[in-house]
């Protein structure tokens, strides 16, 4: 299949823009998720570029010694989140496809939907844990580059949304009672954590 991360941005909305069902809602929500990853580590370094203000005494310098390793770990713990959340612009197609070929079959039409509900629950998961990173920066960041992570947080906003519905609509079509209920109790799950992100939008 083809590897829709290897085409630019303008080829890929071309792609997006035919009447083919792949790139759908779930690689869409994983290059959403990935551009709000990239985004909150461009706030994160460029802050972490800024020069050092002169005359701090040395309680001021250790804080902000402390708030300079803050935001180096969430920058750096976003490379791979980013990485991952962007494997599933590909991943998604190609578990669209499986689901599409397990019809006419119960049992690999199964195993296809709780492939699908995984990866997209996967994603998730990621969207989660950024956002989460994007929040602590929230407090560290001055300037009006602050502005940049509200913009992140929006685009986490709907990629989680995109990676919710994508996994739950798997979820309603599994016959299986026990992963249906475990699926249902795991997006419930990432569900709640998201929602205790702060409501201002960081």
């Amino acid at each position: 299949m083809k590897k829709f991360t290897e085409l630019t941005l303008a080829q890929y909305l071309e792609e997006l823009s035919s009447s083919q069902p792949v790139p759908g809602g779930g690689s869409v929500s994983a290059y959403v998720a990935s551009m709000a990853m990239g985004l909150t580590q461009m706030v994160g370094r460029v802050s972490l570029g800024r020069k050092k203000k002169p005359g701090l005494g040395s309680e001021e310098e250790q804080k902000e010694q402390n708030n300079l390793q803050t935001v180096q770990k969430v920058v750096d713990s976003l490379e791979k989140t980013k990485k991952d959340a962007f494997q599933i612009v590909d991943l998604d197609p190609e578990i669209f496809d499986s689901v599409m070929k397990a019809s006419g079959n119960p049992e690999q039409m199964e195993d296809a939907l709780q492939n699908s509900f995984r990866l997209q629950a996967d994603l998730a998961l990621l969207i989660v844990m950024a956002r989460e990173g994007n929040s602590a920066l929230a407090d560290l960041v001055k300037g009006s580059i602050k502005n940049d992570l509200l913009v992140s947080a929006a685009l986490y906003g709907a990629a989680f949304q995109g990676a919710y519905h994508t996994a739950l609509i798997n979820v309603k079509y599994m016959k299986n009672p026990e992963r249906k209920q475990h699926a249902e109790k795991a997006l419930q799950e990432l569900q709640r954590r998201f929602e205790r992100g702060n409501p201002d939008g960081r």
